[in-house]
């Protein structure tokens, strides 16, 4: 049975169970039994618990339970609300990268994407090679002689071809802190610092506006000598007054840290980097880093071999380097994810996808344990990414399912023991960045996932007090309006440009996520959420205090949205320059055959012209009144045998065993042997120009413009069927086909003749051949016996493409040609009926 459906069978008996307890509740008060509410707790503590473990985590958002057992801090319904109090805004672009074009394979889609492909090529290989093996005769003495199949090596090098070896456990979140955050800046003001380029190489610091206005960079520096791309970027703080503005910078295999400086020799304006220290690691990758609360010069980093390293920023000598040790239950566990978080002195938070742990510099032993619900139940529940809020003693920690506000004051291996309030928040794929924010006694977490629609606020109420019982949540997981909905509304209504970058721009992955503070903006906004896709893109969403009309009613999209898209369509299409596509364009003739007539000069070299004659050849093609079709129709008839001949012959076939030599053809005097004409060559695309110059679509006559084909021959066309018929009779001299020829006209007395063209042509005079000139004032005639001269008929000789015309059998002085169809179409294939049986 599938998973889903097996969940929702769950799902429905444990309903159906809880229904049937309530009925019984109902009847036990009617008979006034007693009431046990310790009991109906743990009943419904249960069946909570169960519903969790069995449903969708995605499906019930209602289970937000922590260890208090309630929701609501209020058990009033008048006190209750289904969204935080802050409003949050659609996004709206702080600073969009010049990356030409939008659709490009982003690496933190590749990744996953790789390490899939990865995964099923080994899984096939270990598939075949275990098949093999059962199939292996004598393969127990073979293994003792280190004899194995093929597809064992074939494994083993596909293993050894992957240049990380970590690449071969469960894929590891990288982004643990995200490419985006703010440094303080010179004035009180803050400057963020952000990445954007190609592979997200490029080093950008902007100031921060109070106002949603486009940013422009203070500084930007191009990094190409770094391993990938930039995942975490943080600020060092509590150094010496004297170091600057220094930040932390980690890509894959190198942490480097650098330093802000304004130039002492240049413009006030200007700044430069510099880079004081970079530690590189070729074991294994980085997966975070952590400045501690206690020294400040102390760095911790975490790498993917479960190991953590302690450095000292200002001598770059190693401390001391802990091998973080999960306990038994988590032998088999393959996750080289860690995120690390300062805790207090000299301890830092260490987060795995299992387990939570406290290090100490000090000592080599993982403290405190924690564990997901994997470990004790059935649930698929992992941790993914931790943050920490403005009380010190709250630690909030996410999962692919939830969101847990733990207190660290309290002991236990168990979520359940120390967390204060849970969250369901719903996301498509575990949260990768979260951040928080506090303001007027509501403490804001925005949690976080790569997609662009992962996105959730949650608010804490009373966060800064020091006891549990006053800590609740007003409101479920809130989701706010995103740029894919607003443009998707905006588009339906026809305000947004259909050739705008937009669709395939809002798609792009999230790489960092930060709240920034707000001193009295125009729109009564007191924070901002920051983010950065992997383009290099910053977007903003402003937040502020909902009225009370926004308590009932969330309005996501609608006129206020279609603004905001207006003016991100206007910004993307100024700075991002679309790329032409790769195709040729049909131009018209001026420009390419000039351009083809210089390519042939400069092609062919300098020849002496040569002088091409006309030939005119007389072929002796006797010219007769009858179709082509009739004329084949009569050789076929004559060339069919009858039904008695061919009876004869079939039966003569059947007594015939032995089949007779081939005698060679006799050859007809009169008669030459012409071989078949496979086809004729017509130029560049094998018609004839007379074809060709009836073609009217817009494509075609593009294409003839580049050809002049005023150089062809427009003349109908010649059919093969001409030259063989003709060139049969090439006994008869030319008078003699002329006279047999003029034989062959209707014999018709001249009077009548004259008669009926007299008096059916309106255009001659009656009685008479002349024709009647109105406008005519003198004519010239010549005279010979009361006859008018005509002129002898001649056969005249003609070049082979004037064989296209037929001759007239007109007489001399008539006008009117009326010629028919030379290629008829064919008749219609008479309609069969064909019986079974017959």
């Amino acid at each position: 049975m599938p998973r889903p459906y097996q969940r929702a069978v769950r799902f429905a008996k444990l309903s159906a169970q809880l229904e049937a307890k309530n009925g019984d509740d109902d009847s036990e008060d009617e008979i006034d039994f007693p009431e046990d509410p310790e009991g109906d707790n743990r009943n419904q503590q249960e069946y909570m618990v169960k519903t969790l473990d069995t449903a969708p985590h995605f499906t019930f958002a209602a289970a937000n339970t922590g260890m208090l057992g309630q929701m609501l801090h209020d058990q009033d319904e008048d006190m209750a609300q289904d969204f935080p109090n802050c409003l949050v805004t659609v996004p709206l672009p702080l600073f969009v990268a010049q990356d030409g074009q939008t659709p490009r394979v982003e690496a933190c889609v590749q990744r996953p994407h790789d390490y899939e492909d990865w995964n099923r090529q080994l899984n096939s290989y270990n598939v075949y090679y275990k098949k093999r093996t059962q199939a292996m005769k004598q393969r127990e003495q073979k293994h003792r002689e280190n004899v194995y199949d093929i597809t064992l090596f074939e494994m083993a090098e596909h293993i050894a071809r992957q240049e990380n070896p970590f690449f071969r456990d469960v894929y590891d979140y990288y982004y643990t802190g995200g490419n985006l955050n703010t440094i303080p800046f010179e004035g009180g003001g803050h400057l963020a610092m952000h990445v954007s380029g190609d592979k997200l190489r490029d080093l950008n610091f902007s100031e921060i506006n109070s106002e949603a206005e486009l940013w422009h960079p203070l500084h930007s520096a191009k990094m190409d000598d770094v391993s990938s791309e930039f995942f975490e970027l943080f600020p060092l703080e509590r150094l010496p007054t004297d170091s600057g503005h220094r930040f932390l910078a980690r890509s894959l295999k190198e942490v480097s840290l650098y330093e802000l400086k304004r130039g002492e020799d240049l413009e006030l304006e200007d700044y430069k980097l510099i880079c004081h220290s970079k530690f590189s690691s070729q074991e294994a990758p980085f997966t975070s880093a952590a400045q501690s609360l206690g020294n400040a010069n102390t760095l911790a980093l975490a790498c993917q071999d479960r190991s953590m390293l302690f450095v000292d920023i200002l001598t770059q000598q190693e401390i001391a380097k802990h091998n973080v040790r999960l306990l038994k239950g988590l032998q088999q566990t393959t996750s080289t994810w860690a995120q690390l978080l300062p805790a207090d002195g000299n301890t830092f938070h260490y987060l795995s996808q299992p387990v939570l742990l406290t290090v100490d510099v000090r000592c080599d032993k993982p403290l405190n344990p924690c564990f997901a619900s994997k470990i004790y139940s059935r649930t698929c529940e992992t941790f993914s990414c931790l943050a920490k809020g403005v009380n010190p003693n709250l630690l909030y920690v996410a999962s692919n399912h939830k969101l847990h506000c733990l207190d660290m004051r309290c002991l236990g291996k168990k979520l359940a023991d120390r967390s204060v309030v849970t969250w369901t928040h719903q996301l498509t794929y575990p949260p990768v960045f979260m951040d928080t924010f506090a303001h007027r006694e509501s403490e804001y977490i925005a949690l976080a996932g790569a997609f662009p629609t992962d996105l959730r606020i949650c608010e804490l109420k009373g966060s800064d007090a020091q006891c549990v019982d006053e800590m609740f949540s007003p409101a479920m997981p809130f989701s706010p309006p995103t740029q894919e909905e607003a443009l998707i509304d905006a588009r339906l209504r026809g305000f947004v440009d259909v050739y705008s970058d937009l669709p395939e721009r809002v798609k792009t992955c999230r790489t960092g996520l930060r709240f920034h503070r707000l001193e009295a903006a125009s729109d009564q906004a007191f924070a901002q959420l920051l983010s950065a896709n992997s383009l290099g893109d910053v977007y903003c969403q402003r937040l502020t205090l909902r009225d009370d009309d926004d308590h009932v009613q969330e309005i996501r999209t609608g006129l206020h949205t279609t603004e905001a898209i207006r003016y991100t369509a206007k910004i993307i299409q100024q700075r991002v320059q679309r790329q032409s596509l790769r195709c040729s364009e049909v131009q018209r003739i001026p420009q390419i055959r000039e351009i083809f007539r210089e390519a042939a000069k400069r092609s062919k070299p300098d020849e002496k012209p040569v002088i091409v004659e006309e030939i005119e050849i007389d072929y002796g093609i006797e010219d007769t009144d009858v179709s082509e079709d009739e004329s084949q129709n009569t050789e076929k008839t004559e060339k069919e045998p009858t039904k008695s001949e061919r009876k004869g012959k079939k039966k003569h076939k059947k007594k015939s065993k032995e089949k007779p030599k081939q005698q060679p053809k006799k050859k007809t005097p009169g008669k030459v042997n012409i071989k078949k004409d496979k086809g004729i060559n017509r130029g560049p695309w094998q018609k004839s120009a007379y074809k060709l110059s009836h073609y009217t679509d817009f494509l075609s006559v593009r294409l003839l413009e580049i050809w002049n084909m005023e150089e062809f021959d427009n003349t109908r066309d010649v059919n093969r069927e001409m030259f063989h018929e003709r060139l049969q009779d090439k006994e008869l001299e030319p008078e003699k086909r002329m006279a047999d020829w003029l034989n062959q006209l209707p014999s018709q007395p001249e009077n009548t003749r004259g008669d009926e063209v007299t008096e059916g042509n309106p255009d001659l005079v009656p009685g008479t051949k002349l024709p009647k000139l109105y406008a005519a004032t003198t004519a010239e005639y010549l005279e010979m016996n009361g006859h008018i001269k005509e002129q002898p008929i001649t056969p005249k000789k003609e070049l082979p493409v004037t064989f296209r015309h037929e001759h007239s059998i007109l007489l001399p002085g008539q006008n009117t040609i009326i010629e028919g169809d030379l290629n008829p179409r064919p008749a219609k294939r008479p309609k069969i009926k064909h019986v079974m049986g017959f």
